[in-house]
């Protein structure tokens, strides 16, 4: 008796070109951090669900913000700050605070935030220029 057929239970792209080529996606070196990215809209908001779950601010947390020497903002929780998280799941910057580190509305920014010290960072686009230096030499050398 010959046994039935069965062709294998997968989509058909897996059947006619095979699998797609799967690649591990490192973690973190350091499991307190988390980084997102984000567009700076209207008002100076900055939102990503990822990291605010992070660091557990929920709607209604009070935050405060400062500007370092390096040209970040530093988001830190304080129960007198002056900005809340909205009940949408946002923040918005403070209009001095992006006019001290040149952001402006359209720009992205990195968000690296700590878990367990409840501190957010935000990198405007000088910042990442900076960071990214040796990067875009690498880069420019190699056209």
């Amino acid at each position: 008796m010959i046994e039935p057929l069965i062709p294998p239970q997968t989509a058909l792209q897996d059947r006619i070109h095979g699998p797609l080529p799967t690649c591990a996606i490192p973690g973190t070196a350091d499991p307190n951090l988390a980084y997102g990215v984000a567009v700076v809209g209207d008002a100076g908001r900055v939102a990503d669900r990822a990291v605010l779950s992070a660091l557990s601010w929920s709607p209604g947390t009070r935050l405060t913000m400062s500007c370092t020497e390096g040209g970040l903002v530093l988001v830190r929780a304080a129960s007198e700050g002056p900005v809340r998280v909205t009940g949408a799941g946002f923040f918005r910057v403070p209009f001095r605070q992006r006019r001290r580190v040149r952001l402006l509305e359209g720009d992205r920014v990195l968000l690296v935030a700590h878990r367990e010290q409840k501190r957010l960072l935000i990198y405007p686009p000088a910042a990442l220029d900076t960071l990214t230096r040796e990067s875009r030499r690498i880069l420019e050398d190699s056209l």
